[in-house]
């Protein structure tokens, strides 16, 4: 399968996770980018693996940072509208992208 696609604003979202962890706290930031990058991974190779939480939205979680990797899958692709910090309001986030990203029902 298809390396996902990631709406616009998920690359906000994970650079802006990136900013925070370089201001605050003493660990670099780049540790949340290769933690992304691992788990961005899994829903490319085995896109049915994690379970569907709300409206066709699937979740897999970064290891050691509070974000999750929001995504959907429909045939052979595999569509990212998010990575959002655990405590966000991901369902109102998400469905405002949703419509935006997926257009049609996805």
């Amino acid at each position: 399968m298809p390396a996902p696609t990631r709406h616009p604003l998920a690359r906000a979202d994970l650079q802006s996770a990136f900013d925070w962890y370089e201001v605050e706290v003493p660990c670099p930031g780049a540790g949340v980018r290769e933690q992304f990058r691992r788990a961005h991974r899994k829903p490319g190779q085995h896109p049915l693996l994690y379970a569907i939480g709300f409206s066709g939205i699937r979740r897999v979680n970064l290891n050691r940072f509070p974000f999750g990797i929001f995504y959907a899958v429909k045939r052979d692709e595999v569509r990212v509208p998010g990575v959002l910090h655990g405590s966000r309001e991901t369902g109102k986030i998400l469905a405002k992208r949703r419509r935006t990203f997926f257009g049609s029902p996805f």
